[in-house]
């Protein structure tokens, strides 16, 4: 019989498996795909400071709905080890302290909810990748 501790383990290592496998180059658009030649191709990230800060905004407010009961310090429901986290109440500074680690556990988190649209989550990709980008310098 498995124990918490190691079904958390088995958990986490196939969240990461799961995360290592999607994860693509920093340079190529939300969607990868078998690119014909009367199709478009990708378009790179653009990775100056609007772009980020747009997509910030857009990742902040779908944060706030579906995550904002723990991650907001203002809200009675908040968790602590949340908040070391992320505090989606400090406005466009809300990102300060993600690590990459947290970069995975939001794109994990978001990735298969469907009521968010495919904008957004294209949105959460581009600010995720220029996060990980910020987080390598």
């Amino acid at each position: 019989m498995f124990s918490y501790n190691n079904i958390l383990i088995y958990v986490f290592a196939l969240v990461a498996l799961s995360v290592h496998n999607c994860v693509q180059d920093t340079n190529s658009s939300y969607v990868k795909k078998d690119i014909t030649s009367s199709e478009e191709k990708p378009r790179p990230v653009n990775a100056d400071k609007s772009t980020f800060e747009e997509n910030s905004k857009i990742t902040r407010a779908v944060l706030i709905t579906h995550c904002g009961s723990c991650h907001q310090s203002s809200l009675d429901s908040h968790k602590p080890e949340a908040i070391k986290i992320f505090d989606l109440d400090m406005a466009t500074n809300w990102h300060i302290l993600l690590s990459m680690e947290n970069l995975s556990g939001i794109a994990s988190r978001t990735k298969n909810k469907s009521v968010i649209t495919e904008q957004q989550k294209e949105a959460i990709d581009i600010f995720l990748k220029l996060k990980e980008l910020q987080l390598k310098e």
